[in-house]
């Protein structure tokens, strides 16, 4: 086995480039996903752009390498002290591959890699790429380290898509869907006393929404759609929202108010025990206007609970219509209304649809695929020496459609 770059084939170095180990989607996936390659013989190491983030404690403990600098000044020239550190690193320490997560760290990383001359690289994208519209220089940019990258990677069918149409190069494109780590189901005994705890009625029709306070994520609309519904769900009702604010918290609660819902919404901010939380639901929602692939989500089908998701993004990859749980339309209250109500009329069809939906998770979302996933790739790029062509796609490295070539069991 010849690797391009590798000092010890059997431990390939992988350094992941990320902003801040804030409690994110992908920087909760980074905590997951790194020690278990570590587990599986990969040498990992963390560069952050920014120092401090909650979740660098967690990663630490667990064997990971971390890197990066405090932020002692404003952000432009942040990200430029950061940039000469990565470049540093990158140099003293010789990795295999770079792997960029969030597009801020792509833009940097990317370009830090082309000046020290590092060849194997690898993006990460984790939403759709809306933010391009908005500054039409970072497009630019990006389909020009798109040309330079081994391999691009995407969440979703959506964002891979996506990717396709920028880069014009499918075989370079790969799809890993996030992975969760499926527990037992929480026994009724638990959910009442976390109800409790919540000061949540034990007989009440509980639904759940795991999202950080972004206008896009639609907290508004479930607002409004809950407004049009209040007086037809069963009483009592409670909505639980978990999640940092990013802005809209003062709005969203002057617009619970105003709806008359107030009493029944149970604001918890950002937590750290989502799994514990989200049980005492009857039914776990996302109602973004855009979506990569949601973590939250396929953790709340884990864990058994029906989804209201709207029908964008990763949502139609995680979500079958009418058997895991319900697809509505973005931005339309009414649909969600309906939805809403047509689970609560029905609960043997939430029932059903929650059985289900931890069925899908197990056979196609758990944390131990994606790590074989991601685990091939790597090994697979290196062993080929980078080599990407019609004939060796990056999908097929993924699948394990390339094992005699990559040997990654």
């Amino acid at each position: 086995m010849s690797f391009a770059t590798g000092r010890d084939p059997d431990h390939p170095h992988i350094l992941f480039v990320i902003k801040k180990m804030m409690m994110g989607g992908a920087e909760r996936h980074l905590t997951k996903l790194l020690p278990a390659l570590i587990s599986r013989g990969l040498s990992v190491e963390l560069f952050v752009l920014e120092r401090g983030g909650e979740l660098e404690a967690e990663i630490a403990s667990a064997g990971v390498i971390i890197s990066g600098l405090q932020r002692r000044s404003g952000r432009a020239k942040h990200l430029l002290i950061a940039a000469i550190e990565l470049y540093r690193r990158i140099r003293q320490a010789r990795p295999d591959i770079l792997h960029f997560f969030l597009p801020e760290p792509y833009l940097v990383g990317g370009l830090v890699a082309a000046l020290a001359g590092h060849r194997a690289s690898i993006m990460s994208r984790r939403s759709l790429a809306r933010y391009q519209h908005k500054h039409p220089w970072l497009k630019r940019i990006e389909y020009m380290l798109h040309r330079r990258m081994t391999a691009l990677l995407g969440n979703s069918q959506a964002v891979v898509e996506e990717l396709i149409a920028e880069s014009g190069n499918g075989n370079k494109i790969g799809l890993i869907h996030n992975g969760v780590t499926i527990s037992g189901l929480v026994d009724d005994r638990a959910c009442l006393a976390q109800r409790a705890a919540l000061d949540i009625p034990p007989d009440a029709f509980v639904m759940v929404i795991v999202a950080n306070l972004f206008h896009y994520k639609g907290h508004a609309d479930l607002l409004n759609a809950l407004g049009i519904i209040a007086a037809k769900l069963p009483q009592p009702w409670r909505l639980v929202v978990i999640g940092r604010d990013e802005g809209e918290g003062a709005k969203l609660r002057s617009q619970a108010g105003s709806l008359d819902i107030a009493d029944q919404i149970v604001w918890l901010g950002e937590r750290r025990d989502v799994e514990i939380v989200v049980p005492v639901a009857d039914v776990a929602l996302l109602v973004s206007h855009e979506e990569g692939f949601s973590n939250a989500l396929i953790e709340a089908m884990g864990q058994g609970l029906p989804v209201i998701a709207t029908a964008v993004g990763g949502n139609l990859d995680a979500v079958v219509d009418g058997e895991t749980g319900l697809l509505v339309p973005p931005q339309d209250p009414a649909a969600l209304a309906g939805a809403i109500l047509t689970l609560v009329s029905d609960q043997s069809k939430c029932r059903s649809m929650g059985a289900a939906a931890r069925e899908r998770v197990l056979a196609m979302f758990s944390q131990e695929a994606c790590v074989l996933r991601y685990d091939r790739l790597y090994r697979g790029l290196l062993a080929r020496g980078l080599d990407i062509s019609p004939e060796r796609p990056v999908q097929a490295i993924i699948d394990g459609r390339d094992l005699p070539l990559a040997k990654v069991n």
